[in-house]
């Protein structure tokens, strides 16, 4: 009767032992799968036009703060250039292997200027200002002139609206024209530059105070108007002389 009581006994023991091993969790195996799918998470890819743009303006923020000295914006900025770029420089070496190695020669001198332990302001504004122009180049072949008259003179058609809006004293209107007008310029701009600065300088001589005015209430209709027709002009003259 002891016998069989101890061999009752075992047998469960066996049969709990095994039913532990079957629910317990592979940990390091889940660990490991989990780490190895942290370590593949890639950052989602840019097409090259989106791309350049986004670098373009990353290297505009690190001019602005090498030019007001601004240190701990640089060694924040700085480091950014090199996420960005590896998120589209793929498409550009297939596709434009020039500007591939331009950018980089530019580019990775840029960085290491950001991240040294003694900031150059000067060094930084030089590299970084190279990398502007190579990035302003690669532009002019992805934004046709095409593109830059279409988006002109979509900004024209808001202009026009813009003014009528501005007369009439609706000052929500106002806003949201103007906002319009920031908005399409965006589409476009980096385009400009490799084609004419002056004109480019002269629309933003324009726009940015417009699109600062518009946010003001009331409105200076005297001051929107003349900025208005300012911007109108300036779109003009870049659909007519663009080449």
């Amino acid at each position: 009767m002891k016998k069989q009581f101890m061999m009752s006994v075992l047998a469960l023991t066996l049969s709990a032992a095994m039913l532990s091993a079957c629910g317990a969790k592979p940990e390091g195996k889940t660990a490991d799968s989990a780490a190895q799918g942290q370590s593949t998470t890639k950052a989602p890819e840019l097409s090259v036009k989106d791309g350049t743009a986004k670098l373009l303006s990353t290297a505009k923020q690190l001019r602005k703060a090498a030019t007001t000295g601004d240190e701990a914006k640089i060694k924040e900025v700085g480091p950014n250039l090199e996420e960005v770029w590896a998120s589209f420089e793929d498409g550009v070496k297939a596709k434009y292997p020039d500007s591939y190695d331009q950018i980089e020669k530019s580019l990775n001198p840029a960085v290491a200027a950001a991240k040294a332990s003694t900031i150059d302001k000067d060094a930084v504004l030089k590299i970084d200002n190279q990398l502007i122009q190579v990035l302003l180049d690669l532009s002019g072949k992805l934004i046709t002139i095409d593109q830059v008259k279409a988006g002109a003179n979509q900004m024209l058609g808001t202009t026009s609206d813009l003014k009528k809006e501005i007369a009439s004293g609706n000052d929500a209107k106002v806003k949201e024209l103007a906002l319009k007008l920031e908005d399409t310029w965006k589409t476009f701009e980096d385009g400009v530059p490799p084609r004419s600065t002056d004109l480019y300088d002269k629309i933003e001589k324009s726009l940015n105070p417009e699109v600062a005015g518009s946010q003001k209430s009331p409105v200076d209709k005297q001051v929107m108007t003349q900025l208005n027709d300012n911007l109108t002009q300036a779109l003009n003259e870049l659909i007519q002389g663009i080449k």
